[in-house]
């Protein structure tokens, strides 16, 4: 099967970032703790008497900070706003109690106070922040929503809402957080929203198979919440798996968006999640290969559920370099954090995860370049990598036509999708949601306009570099007809480079279908290109005439005909213009355009016939056929004597 890999680009479609956050490794009097939320890392020495340092890859979230130990830290987070820092600790008898700090600009400002939640023995499972001055603690019993007022170094409850949890998953971006009841079997996910809880609908799970903590994750994708699950497949011998599936469920979102997606790796073993530009990265440890999903792609929906496979066969990430070594990938010290977040605790790396757009290029089977195209029309920085495998398909064009077809049709059907969806936001006030709901239903997404390619990005980019290619013509009737299926009205630019490729490739008959089948629409620009390539190919010409006459524009008609040496058609043409054209056209030219052509052809009829429409028209606007003196027209009046004499 013919491969299709994209020329000088990088073979690897993930990679860490590049420059990775360090901070102070592991260790027996080191602690390492994560905030999702705010993608801080916190390392504690000593327990905080010999320093909390706080680094991020925003420099503007970085510090560093000394504390009393009073404990064995369990979480340690800041608020939205890095204003307050909240920690719980494994105290025996104060499992239920926060502590927290007042900071101010990234320094403690000795402000200290405790809170403890309102169910007696309940246990806090964790904490999180929905809003810089809210935070929730979820417990065994139950969420308990709090107000901070730092000022008054108190916090005040705002909602509260029970439920027997056991562990819990939270997602930043959403402010959702979904609790594990029954053993796993139930999972109930929550939603902060105006400084109170909202239950939403229970996901109910196989009790014969219910799921743990590393197996759940909440991520937003396309708009969407959604729960992830890992099921991992059973086989008859149950001392060996089957193939792991990820269950995408939807949380929240726009209306209508209720299918579930299942995620396909075909293998076993370990895995974790990341999100980067709304695709999903499986990662799988035993194989140290990466896979990627798109759930926007075309895909059947069958009993309300979507099948997807890996884009791309699995690819490891590629190599990172820690203090000039390479290290190890996909390690046993890995933790993967939401949304794109991996974290080397021992060797004191903090990376994000990154999609390379140009690695989705490569070695793809040719059937599959048009799906390639369609998944980066969909990414914020997938245009350059279009652009670029466009121009070697038309570069190769021999072998590449109908995938370089396919491409354009994705391309035209983003575009149209989008044109739609502006004009009906534009006209009819489309709320922001409607468009969410569009991208995470079945097969939409296609014009979300991530990747919209306007027209004259396509003449200047791949077209017009290529205007020379011997097989431009092809290249150009691809892109026309393709406009044409999605009803695209060709534009300025794109008429123009079609008609020169047509022209001069001698494509005569295709040109003039595509002006029969209106896929090139009439125009005044257009019809001169036509003229002025005349000189190449007589017919272009003709087809510009009849265009313009198509178009009403009489005048330039007469011009055409004139320059032709064709007076009595000239005349012909002027009497179909409004009247005040026709009685406005000056005697003189016409006389000096039949003269000419009399004397080459040796023929006067021509100017005779001429004459005597002048002589009408005279007759007609002062009630005499003669001319005036003002029209200087005695030469011709005597060449008509002249001519009509010898008769």
């Amino acid at each position: 099967m013919v491969k299709f890999s994209l020329e000088n680009s990088d073979v690897y479609y993930l990679a860490l970032s590049e420059q990775p956050k360090r901070f102070d490794a592991d260790s027996p009097v080191t602690n390492v703790f994560f905030d999702e939320t705010n993608g801080q890392v916190f390392t504690v020495r000593s327990g905080g008497v010999t320093g909390v340092t706080v680094n991020s890859m925003e420099e503007s979230k970085c510090t560093s900070f000394r504390m009393e130990d009073k404990g064995p830290i369990i979480s340690i987070k800041f608020s939205l706003d890095q204003k307050v820092l909240a920690i719980q600790r494994n105290n025996d008898g104060q499992s239920a109690t926060v502590e927290f700090v007042n900071f101010k600009d990234l320094t403690p400002t000795n402000a200290e106070y405790t809170h403890t939640c309102k169910w007696k023995n309940a246990k806090i499972l964790g904490f999180v922040w929905p809003k810089a001055n809210e935070i929730a603690f979820i417990t065994d019993h139950g969420i308990e929503l709090l107000q901070v007022l730092p000022e008054k170094k108190q916090l005040k409850t705002l909602k509260s809402i029970s439920f027997s949890g056991a562990w819990f998953s939270w997602c930043s971006r959403s402010n959702i957080v979904v609790l594990a009841g029954n053993n796993g079997a139930l999972l109930q996910p929550f939603f902060f929203n105006n400084s109170t809880i909202n239950k939403l609908q229970k996901l109910e799970l196989d009790s014969s198979r219910p799921v743990v903590e590393r197996d759940v994750f909440i991520l937003q994708l396309c708009d969407v919440t959604w729960c992830a699950v890992f099921r991992h497949g059973h086989t008859a011998v149950m001392t060996t798996p089957g193939p792991t599936e990820i269950w995408l469920m939807p949380l929240s979102g726009a209306n209508g968006v209720n299918y579930t997606h299942i995620l396909k790796t075909g293998l076993v073993g370990r895995f974790a999640l990341s999100v980067m530009d709304d695709l999903v990265a499986v990662h799988h440890q035993s194989s140290q290969t990466s896979q990627l999903f798109d759930i926007m792609e075309e895909s059947k929906v069958e009993n309300n559920t979507v099948i997807h496979i890996p884009l791309v066969p699995g690819h490891s990430m590629k190599p990172a370099v820690v203090d000039e070594q390479l290290c190890p990938m996909y390690s046993g010290n890995w933790v993967v954090f939401q949304p794109d977040y991996i974290i080397d605790a021992r060797l004191g790396c903090l990376w994000r995860v990154n999609l390379i757009p140009e690695g989705l290029a490569n070695n793809v089977p040719k059937d599959e370049i048009s799906k390639i195209v369609a998944v980066l029309l969909r990414r914020k920085d997938g245009k350059d990598t279009v652009y670029r495998i466009l121009n070697q398909l038309v570069l190769y064009v021999d072998i590449y036509l109908v995938e370089l077809t396919k491409a354009f049709d994705e391309i035209n059907s983003v575009y149209r999708q989008w044109a739609e969806l502006e004009v009906a936001r534009n006209t009819a006030g489309l709320p922001d949601c409607a468009r969410a709901g569009a991208k995470a239903g079945r097969g939409a997404g296609r014009g979300g306009g991530c990747g919209v390619l306007a027209q004259h990005d396509i003449c200047a980019r791949v077209l017009q570099p290529h205007a020379e290619h011997p097989r431009i013509v092809q290249v150009v009737t691809a892109y026309v007809a393709s406009l044409s299926r999605h009803g695209l009205a060709v534009g300025e630019g794109t008429s123009a480079l079609c008609v020169r490729a047509l022209v001069t490739g001698g494509a005569r008959a295709r040109l003039r279908a595509l002006l029969r089948r209106h896929a090139l629409a009439d125009s005044r620009p257009l019809a001169c290109q036509l003229l002025s390539l005349g000189h190449l190919d007589r017919a272009a010409a003709q087809l510009a005439v009849d265009m313009m006459w198509r178009l009403r524009a009489r005048e330039e008609i007469v011009e055409v005909l004139l320059s032709w040496g064709e007076p009595v058609s000239a005349v012909g043409a002027a009497r179909q213009m409004d009247e005040a054209g026709w009685l406005g056209l000056a005697a003189r030219k016409l006389l000096a355009a039949a003269r000419l052509f009399a004397e080459t052809s040796a023929g006067p009829a021509a100017f005779v016939a001429v004459y005597h429409a002048l002589q009408a028209r005279n007759e007609r606007l002062r009630g005499s056929p003669h001319f005036l003196k003002g029209e200087q027209c005695e030469s011709y009046i005597e060449y008509y004597k002249q001519v009509t004499a010898e008769k």
